[in-house]
């Protein structure tokens, strides 16, 4: 039953959000294979979420009926995934509402939605590109309570994506029109009336934190734990430094030490071969088989102009189905004379056993439910465990790479600290952006990067906490063996924490 109910809801969300559930860029939605064959975009007009509303309420009915006659905590955990699921997109497109204030949002369907028709047919081009201006017109109408931050960067984020589309004229017909819907759209933002206002009220800030987000706690509680790990991260910095130089400071220590050489032509000829190593160092330790290893190869290359508006940082994507082909490693910055000290940590979070090797684990379960789920705070949170699982199984252990470790620790904890601080109204953005500095970043680099912050809120929590669950189930399940742990976890897709302690404790059990 609960899988006739899984089929219907993708069923709808895919032919009403055919887009945003063929990515993962918006965590609140599925990710699933995209129909071949769609034509019409997204669909955020009023009628489509209402009607869509009443649909996901008759499903969180059905579905608390069936966990009643769960009789298995398999089963019992697919419905509260598939409950949590359709419970934060209903108050993500009904409260939240970034579709009536984000033109990124916007920005973001059309850039990816035209990316990925870029290999598809002349005909099915021309149909997707025909109905793109209509799309784009339907922003303009949706778009009515816009903060002046937002309507800024969809600026910038247009200018972007201008260019790119313009770009690919010499390669794809038909796309004047697009062209001209797009300067419909940013005459629009240049009139529209703004408010100063972009915070979300405190309440709805609340529930995107603890259920949303799957932090399952209350502000004061994500406040705790980050100053927590920053008090720990620093404490390790100190002696890591103390240990390499003794009598420096740490941050003396990590302007001492000098940026790898670089022997490739490149940047990203030096990830790829970093993501070479670490896959091969997953392999021998039997965190992947040899042939996932090779039929689901990483990619890498620049992060796309049209999306570096909203990028502050690298980051990794793989398109959704069954099995898994493969995913890509985007590197921000990618012209670089230098890499960061810390780039083999970067890949390994991002590709092997971060982002990549989690991915595809999930769409390689046998529960076909459980594939398309994925919850930032897990999500993230794996990845941060992932860097220390090199570090478990040997892969990290030079003489600076304690430091660096400890570092992205407190770099990470700092993020959350200041994204929780400019959504409850701590900080505003200059003084947000001057707690970014110290660790290394320019005050227009830090600003930029707070500006994006602000369109997600709370996301940058998911690394620090979603790394401290996991380390607390290691401490309390891993038994001293990383790998055991780390496929324990893998073989259940991103179920959450509080299903994942209860299949681990329900391991530890039937072992003993």
């Amino acid at each position: 039953m609960v899988e006739a109910t899984a089929t219907e809801i993708f069923q709808t969300l895919v032919r009403a959000f055919p887009v945003c559930t063929s990515s993962d860029e918006f965590y609140y939605f599925p990710q699933l294979p995209p129909n071949p064959h769609w034509c019409q975009w997204d669909d955020f007009s009023p009628s489509t979420i209402q009607d869509l509303t009443h649909k996901i309420s008759q499903w969180k009915e059905e579905l608390t009926r069936q966990k009643k006659e769960a009789d298995s905590l398999d089963l019992a955990i697919d419905i509260s995934i598939l409950h949590r699921l359709i419970s934060t997109l209903q108050e993500e497109l009904t409260q939240v509402r970034l579709h009536e204030s984000q033109p990124t949002h916007y920005l973001t369907i059309a850039s990816i939605g035209l990316s990925q028709t870029l290999d598809e047919d002349l005909d099915l081009w021309h149909q997707r590109v025909k109905n793109l201006p209509p799309f784009l017109d339907e922003a303009r109408a949706n778009l009515k309570r816009v903060p002046t931050l937002f309507r800024d960067l969809g600026l910038e984020m247009l200018k972007e994506t201008r260019t790119w589309i313009a770009s690919l004229q010499s390669l794809r017909p038909g796309l004047a029109p697009v062209l001209e819907a797009l300067d419909r759209l940013g005459e629009h933002l240049k009139r529209i009336p703004t408010t100063k206002e972009f915070r979300l009220n405190g309440e709805l800030l609340e529930a995107i934190v603890r259920y949303h987000l799957g932090c399952d706690t209350d502000i004061e509680g994500i406040y705790y734990e980050l100053d927590r790990e920053i008090q720990e991260a620093e404490a390790i910095l100190t002696r890591e430094a103390n240990r390499l130089s003794p009598g420096s400071s740490w941050l003396q220590v990590l302007d001492s030490l000098c940026p790898p050489p670089l022997h490739q032509e490149s940047i990203l000829d030096l990830y790829r071969e970093t993501v070479l190593q670490l896959g091969h160092h997953c392999l021998e330790h039997g965190l992947i088989s040899e042939e996932l290893l090779l039929s689901c190869p990483v990619q890498v290359a620049p992060t796309p102009s049209h999306l570096s508006a909203i990028r502050s940082a690298s980051s990794y994507t793989m398109p959704p189905g069954h099995p898994p082909k493969g995913g890509t490693f985007w590197v921000i910055n990618a012209l670089a004379e230098t890499p960061p000290l810390d780039y083999q940590m970067l890949a390994a979070h991002e590709t092997y056993p971060g982002h990549h090797l989690l991915d595809i684990h999930r769409w390689s379960l046998d529960r076909a439910l459980r594939r398309p789920i994925e919850f930032p705070l897990f999500y993230e949170g794996w990845a941060c465990f992932a860097e220390e699982l090199m570090a478990h199984t040997g892969y990290f252990r030079g003489p600076a790479d304690g430091l660096l470790l400890a570092k992205r620790r407190l770099w990470r904890a700092i993020r959350g600290r200041v994204d929780l601080d400019i959504q409850t109204g701590k900080r505003d953005l200059p003084s947000a952006a001057q707690i970014l500095t110290p660790l290394g970043m320019s005050k227009n680099q830090a600003l930029s990067t707070v500006r994006k912050y602000a369109l997600n809120p709370g996301y940058q929590l998911c690394y620090t906490v979603g790394l401290r669950r996991f380390r607390h189930l290691y401490q309390k399940f891993g038994e001293n063996n990383p790998v055991e742990f780390a496929l324990k976890v893998l073989s259940q897709g991103e179920i959450g924490f509080d299903n994942l302690e209860h299949v681990l404790s329900r391991q530890k059990i039937s072992k003993d």
